[in-house]
């Protein structure tokens, strides 16, 4: 429609410019003519050098749109290839180096290998996870954050992401809304590796709050989940021992030693041991 309509005025320009030379030539004055012609010469002229101007504003704009295209074209083969420059076994081994790393309490390595699988695959939920929840334990709350929010709005029901975003609002103080996230995940119970940290993390409330029966509970229903949990073993040894059964601490700190020595945990209850002698 734009381009009939165009046409239309184009014709109705060259109909008026006819006109123009009709009047010119058929006047008697020839300084009359003349000056008729000169104006239609001028007339054309400075069309001619509006249509320059715009086809070459066209040509601008033609090789700004395939510069786009090009670069976008370009996005799109860097991102598939990095997609495809790690497999799945290779995120899944990522995956499995930076689960040990936390349970054995080393989160420092835990970061080293996660890190670079979260450069090649942002959008992996577990990776996400994983690596919020070392920084969680490096204390590098607002970059978990990040992290477990990002989870949320892939997958707005994911347990542990709030689980843990219960662990940051304690390690903030906020202990009201974190036993509010962390009894919501124990009592919705989806997730089992949820649930043990939420029952953790509850424990570690209530053992900051000197409530020490209600920690022990807490601490004493993570082990019935996952029985190596050494830091769980820890805090509830600390517990009894804060309640005034040394006795029952010290057995389990001595329990520690003995079925892993080398573990982070045993190595705090081996110090524990040696100052309650």
């Amino acid at each position: 429609m734009m381009e009939e309509k165009n046409m239309d005025n184009f014709e109705k320009l060259i109909l008026e410019l006819k006109e123009k030379l009709k009047e010119a030539k058929s006047g008697d004055k020839p300084s009359l003519y003349a000056e008729k012609v000169e104006y239609v010469y001028n007339l054309v002229k400075s069309y001619r050098e509006r249509l320059e101007r715009i086809e070459k504003k066209m040509e601008e704009y033609l090789d700004e749109k395939e510069k786009v295209v090009e670069q976008k074209k370009e996005e799109i083969l860097k991102g598939f290839v990095q997609s495809m420059s790690i497999s799945k076994t290779d995120i899944l081994t990522l995956i499995d180096k930076g689960w040990n790393f936390i349970a054995s309490g080393d989160y420092a390595e835990a970061e080293k290998v996660l890190e670079p699988a979260l450069k090649k695959a942002p959008n992996n939920v577990k990776v996400l996870k994983l690596l919020g929840w070392a920084y969680m334990y490096t204390e590098k709350f607002d970059n978990a954050l990040l992290l477990y929010q990002k989870v949320l709005n892939i997958h707005p029901t994911d347990e542990m992401a709030r689980n843990n975003l219960g662990y940051i609002c304690y390690k903030k103080k906020i202990f009201g809304e974190a036993i509010e996230h962390l009894s919501k995940v124990i009592k919705t119970g989806k997730d089992a590796s949820a649930s043990l940290y939420a029952n953790y993390y509850l424990g570690l409330i209530y053992f900051e709050r000197n409530m020490y029966n209600d920690a022990i509970h807490f601490f004493e229903r993570s082990l019935e989940i996952g029985p190596n949990l050494f830091e769980a073993k820890y805090y509830l040894a600390l517990s009894f021992y804060g309640k005034g059964n040394e006795v029952k601490a010290k057995k389990i700190w001595k329990e520690m030693v003995k079925e892993n020595p080398h573990n982070r945990w045993s190595q705090l209850a081996k110090e524990k041991l040696s100052k309650n002698r």
